[in-house]
């Protein structure tokens, strides 16, 4: 049997007539974003996003997700929390985090947000990236120098974040380097 006449078979319930994408009902929306919400926490934008890619219809999707709310299932300030959490323990500056939640509609502004951004000592983040990277003994090598301020840089460090990282490990940071990356 070819592939398309089992996807008709199995489908049949699901496809409509024309054909022109599935048809969901409620309950199977809401099986599909709690096995979403089941496997990690999801922002509103996302799950938006997720249940368009589906076909499903606009007034299902606010139905849904009104719901999960409700049940207070789905939590942005939850799910950026999580994610900023997250997002430090991977090595991630604020930057990039920043950037990350933006992406994922959630504003980062939020006094929480910024609570738990401003409790980082970066400086000490940077230093243990660097360590975690390059080893315990970083070279004294002008270009190795400007290889660990690029690797701070992106992965969301500032400039100063990035000089005080290397000058803690010991290294001194010449002007005409830092200079470039301005």
């Amino acid at each position: 049997m070819s592939w398309k006449k089992r996807a008709s078979k199995y489908s049949s319930d699901v496809y409509g007539a024309e054909d022109s994408g599935p048809v969901w009902s409620a309950d199977q929306l809401w099986s599909k974003v709690l096995a979403w919400q089941t496997r990690r926490e999801h922002s509103r934008r996302e799950l938006e996003q997720k249940l368009k890619r589906i076909n499903a219809q606009p007034d299902q999707i606010e139905a849904v997700l009104a719901k999960l709310i409700d049940y207070n299932l789905q939590s942005d300030q939850r799910f950026a929390e999580g994610m900023v959490r997250s997002q430090i323990n991977r090595g991630r500056a604020a930057r990039v985090i920043k950037q990350r939640l933006q992406v994922a509609g959630v504003s980062a502004d939020e006094p929480e947000i910024v609570t738990q951004l401003g409790q980082v000592d970066w400086v000490t983040e940077a230093t243990n990236q660097l360590r975690k990277r390059f080893g315990q003994v970083l070279s004294t090598d002008r270009k190795e120098k400007a290889r660990y301020i690029r690797f701070l840089q992106y992965r969301g460090y500032s400039m100063s974040h990035a000089i005080a990282a290397i000058s803690r490990l010991g290294l001194s940071v010449d002007d005409d380097i830092s200079d470039e990356f301005v």
